[in-house]
């Protein structure tokens, strides 16, 4: 055999042996699992109605400016509803929704945990999905409110009587605080004052009011009204309300 006829059995020998050998590592590789998609490590959150004079501002600095429809939101940011003033904000498996003159911290948005506190005022929740190891809470001066089910609940504190009226119209959440937990079923409302010993009165929840029945019809709309919930979103550009600039509200109170 002559030296170009060797030289070539080589090169052909070479290529069989590296396609040989890429075909084994493919099927090495057959069935292994891609790695998982890495997760945020914030929960989206924003503000999809916005109706009247609604503020935010970073807890940091305290520097109010006028909300607008489908603004983002992180954590330890301030939301507030002026008189005759509603928000909606959408927590990718819930809707936490603020009656007039409201006051809330957004204190955690992580994937598996929404943590809010409940400065001032009526707020709704409505939780549609909870996956296992998800933690929805709501922090009062009374009580740390975490909810168990998927369900619809009604906070209000009200400072200048150092109350908190915690009422479930579907699911079941717990309260927790320097005292045993109380445990608010559908259909009940307790309402706890006495800092946050835990001290309560429990009754049967009175008839929704005209902000519950909005959320109500904010659920239905959005594919929220029976468990399991449907996964709903609320992305404009639908008519959800003018967006007004509103004069310097107060601060959050503290607690």
């Amino acid at each position: 055999m002559s030296g170009f006829a060797k030289r070539g059995s080589k090169r052909i020998g070479s290529a069989v042996l590296m396609l040989i050998a890429l075909a084994v590592a493919g099927a090495a590789q057959v069935g292994m699992p891609y790695p998982p998609p890495r997760r945020s490590p914030q929960r989206p959150a924003f503000l999809q109605y916005v109706s009247g004079e609604v503020s935010v501002a970073p807890s940091a600095t305290n520097d109010w400016k006028a909300a607008q429809l489908n603004q983002p939101l992180k954590a330890s940011e301030y939301v507030w509803t002026a008189t005759s003033s509603k928000a909606e904000i959408n927590l990718g498996g819930g809707f936490l929704r603020m009656n007039s003159e409201a006051s809330l911290t957004l204190v955690a948005l992580s994937p598996n945990n929404v943590r809010v506190s409940v400065n001032q005022g009526e707020v709704s929740l409505t939780v549609f999905r909870l996956l296992p190891g998800e933690i929805y809470e709501l922090d009062t001066p009374n009580a740390t409110l975490t909810v168990s089910k998927t369900g619809v609940y009604r906070v209000e504190v009200r400072p200048s009587e150092e109350k908190t009226l915690v009422t479930t119209r579907k699911g079941s959440i717990v309260a927790t605080g320097n005292g045993p937990a109380v445990k608010v079923d559908s259909g009940q409302q307790v309402t706890f004052l006495g800092g946050n010993s835990l001290q309560h009165t429990a009754e049967k929840a009175p008839p929704q009011d005209g902000f519950e029945e909005w959320a109500a019809v904010r659920n239905k709309r959005l594919g929220a009204t029976h468990p399991p919930f449907v996964w709903g979103f609320g992305y404009g550009p639908y008519p959800y309300g003018a967006v007004v600039a509103p004069g310097p509200p107060p601060p959050p109170p503290p607690y």
